[in-house]
């Protein structure tokens, strides 16, 4: 499905972590934090006024943005 964002906004996917620590541990999954880095998927249609461009990582606030799911089964 194809996602297109308006006007100065962006369409972020999140990235996830990896499994595995420098030293060798596993965390749960109970124990995770939502990932704060992610690739962007798409602009909007000002993207004079955005700084970042398709395919660009940047990091995440927090708790900002609205979390949407596509075909979530």
């Amino acid at each position: 499905m194809n996602i297109t964002p308006l006007y100065d906004r962006v369409v972020l996917k999140r990235l996830e972590p990896a499994e595995t620590m420098k030293g060798g541990i596993i965390i749960p999954d109970t124990a995770k934090e939502k990932p704060q880095r992610g690739e962007v998927v798409s602009v909007g249609d000002d993207a004079h006024l955005i700084k970042v461009a398709a395919g660009d990582r940047v990091l995440l606030p927090k708790y900002t943005g609205t979390e949407i799911r596509v075909d979530a089964r």
